[in-house]
C-alpha cells in the first residue's frame, strides 16, 4: 500500500527487560548483539534495524533478556491551527501495516465526508482545542508538574468523545453544557472534578481570547458542577476492630509470607502518604538518634505513566518532619533490619533493588483485607458472577492514622501539620468519622456532664 496524503506511517519497538534479568542491567544503553538476535538484527538492549522486513523481524523474539513486541501506527491528520501550524493528528493501530493504514484511511473517507481537515482559527476553536493548548502550555512553563499533565490529558481524552467538544465554543449553548454534566452524574465525584475543571478551563481560555463574551462557567449564574449519584464502596478509615485484626496479622505474619508488613505498620503509625514512604531514603530521611523521619518527596509519575522518584513533596506542606514515637521507632528498627542495600538508599524496594509502585502495595493490601474478611462488598463482573471485593486501600490506611488521633483528641492544628496538609478543613474531616464506639462514649460523657449540672432538671434515678 502507497503513500497516501494526510496519512503517516509508522512501526515503533516496545522492549521491557524480563524480571528475572532487571537486576543484572543497570541502563538501556545499545550493546553488541547477541547470538540469538544476530540473524534478525536486534540488539541485545532492544537497538532494532530493518525491522520493517516480516521475514527479518517477528513479533515475538525469544530472548533471554528481553520482551520485544511491535506497534504499527498510521496517523491522521484532523486539524490545523491556521495561527500556530500546530497539527492534531488522530492514530491508528494494527497488527500490519495494512491494516494500520487501512483504519486511517477509512476515518479518512468520513472526515472527508465531513468537510475534510479543519482549519482551526480564532472562532472556530473547540473546547479540545482550548484545553489541549492551556495544558501544553502550563506543562511547557512548568506550571504543573508531568504526573499532572498526563492525568489533565487523560481526562480529556475523555471529554473529546463528546459532540460538545468538538463543535466551536462560539456555538456551545448553556443547555448544552448542563445536558452534557447530567450524564455524568453516574460517575464517581473526582471524575466529575476533574471533566468540570477542564470545561471551566475551555471557557475561561475562549474568554480570554475574546472568542465569546458570554462565560456562563462563571458568577453566581454559572453552571453548577453536578452531584455524583455513583455509590462509593471507599470509606476514610478502618474500624479500631478492624484495626486490630489487621494488625495482629502484620505482626504475627512472617516476613518472608508478607514483605509489605512493616511498610503497612508504618503508613498505620505515621500517617504518611504511600507514595511518601515509597521513597524514604534510609541514610538521609531516617534518623533514630534524634527519633525523626524526614519527609521530602513523594512517588510521581511521568509523561508515560512511569512510576518515578520526584523531587518535591506533594505539596509545600508537605515537605514536614515527623518525630517517632516508641510504635513507630520500633517498626523503623524492623525495617532497617530487612533493608536491602540499593543505588537510591530507598528504605523499601524490590529484591532485584527496584522501586516498589503504589498499585503493587495497593494490591496485596487488598488481598490481604479479603483474607482476613475486612471491608468486605460483593459486586457483579462482566460475566454476571458476584465476586468478593473489599473496601480497603492504601489511603485509608492514613485515614485510619488521622482518625485515631482525632478521637485521642489531637488538636486539629497539630494534626494538620502531622499529615501535611495544606488546607485545615481536609484534616478536620477525620474529626467528623470516627468510630462509633468513640462516639457512643464521648455520647456518655456529654450525659454525664449535663447530669452533673442538672442542666434539664431530670430525675435519673427513677426509670423512664
Amino acid at each position: 500500500m502507497g503513500d497516501i496524503k494526510g496519512i503517516s506511517y509508522g512501526v515503533y519497538l516496545d522492549r521491557r527487560i524480563k524480571p528475572s534479568r532487571v537486576s543484572l542491567h543497570k541502563d538501556l544503553k545499545p550493546r553488541e548483539v547477541c547470538e540469538k538476535c544476530k540473524n534478525k538484527s536486534v540488539c541485545k538492549y532492544g537497538n532494532i534495524s530493518k525491522f520493517e522486513n516480516e521475514k527479518i523481524f517477528s513479533n515475538n523474539i525469544e530472548c533471554e533478556e528481553m520482551y520485544f513486541t511491535i506497534s504499527r501506527k498510521a496517523s491522521l491528520t484532523i486539524s490545523r491551527d491556521k495561527t500556530t501550524g500546530k497539527e492534531r493528528k488522530q492514530s491508528f493501530t494494527g497488527n500490519t501495516k495494512e491494516e494500520a493504514i487501512s483504519r486511517a484511511l477509512a476515518a479518512k473517507i468520513e472526515l472527508e465526508k465531513s468537510g475534510g481537515v479543519r482549519t482551526i482559527t480564532k472562532s472556530n476553536k473547540t473546547m479540545v482545542d482550548l484545553i489541549s493548548n492551556v495544558i501544553d502550555e502550563r506543562f511547557n512553563l512548568g506550571n504543573i508538574k508531568p504526573n499532572t499533565c498526563r492525568r489533565k490529558r487523560k481526562t480529556l481524552k475523555k471529554l473529546q468523545n463528546e459532540k460538545v467538544a468538538n463543535i466551536p465554543i462560539v456555538k456551545v449553548k448553556r443547555d448544552d453544557i448542563v445536558k452534557y454534566l447530567e450524564t455524568l452524574k453516574p460517575y464517581s465525584e473526582s471524575t466529575i472534578k476533574q471533566i468540570y475543571e477542564l470545561i471551566c478551563m475551555a471557557f475561561g481560555q475562549a474568554t480570554y481570547e475574546h472568542i465569546i463574551n458570554d462565560n456562563f462557567m462563571t458568577g453566581w449564574k454559572r453552571v453548577e458542577k453536578p452531584k455524583s449519584e455513583y455509590k462509593s464502596h471507599k470509606r476514610k478509615a478502618l474500624t479500631i476492630d478492624e484495626q486490630k485484626k489487621l494488625v495482629d496479622y502484620l505482626n504475627s505474619v512472617d516476613y518472608k509470607d508478607c514483605r509489605h508488613k512493616y511498610l503497612l505498620l508504618l503508613l498505620l503509625s505515621t500517617g504518611m502518604r504511600i507514595g511518601e514512604a515509597l521513597v524514604l531514603d534510609y541514610e538521609k530521611d531516617i534518623d533514630l538518634e534524634t527519633g525523626e523521619i524526614h519527609i521530602r518527596r513523594t512517588q510521581t509519575k511521568n509523561l508515560e505513566g512511569k512510576a518515578i522518584i520526584g523531587e518535591t513533596a506533594k505539596t509545600s506542606n508537605g515537605q514536614r518532619t515527623l518525630n517517632m514515637n516508641n510504635i513507630s521507632k520500633q517498626i523503623i528498627k524492623n525495617i532497617l533490619d530487612h533493608k536491602i542495600e540499593n543505588k537510591n538508599h530507598l528504605l523499601f524496594c524490590k529484591e532485584d533493588k527496584t522501586m516498589y509502585t503504589e498499585n503493587t502495595i495497593n494490591s496485596a493490601l487488598k488481598r490481604i483485607a479479603v483474607k482476613l474478611e475486612i471491608g468486605i462488598y460483593k459486586e457483579e463482573n462482566k460475566q454476571g458472577k458476584l465476586i468478593k471485593k473489599t473496601d480497603v486501600h492504601t489511603h485509608m490506611l492514613r485515614g485510619t492514622f488521622a482518625t485515631r488521633c482525632a478521637e485521642a483528641k489531637i488538636a486539629p492544628a497539630v494534626l494538620k501539620k502531622i499529615l501535611g496538609h495544606s488546607d485545615i478543613t481536609v484534616t478536620m474531616q477525620y474529626y467528623v468519622d470516627v468510630d462509633t464506639e468513640f462516639e457512643k462514649s464521648e455520647n456518655k460523657n456529654v450525659e454525664d456532664y449535663l447530669k452533673d449540672k442538672d442542666i434539664f432538671g431530670i430525675d435519673f434515678t427513677q426509670e423512664t
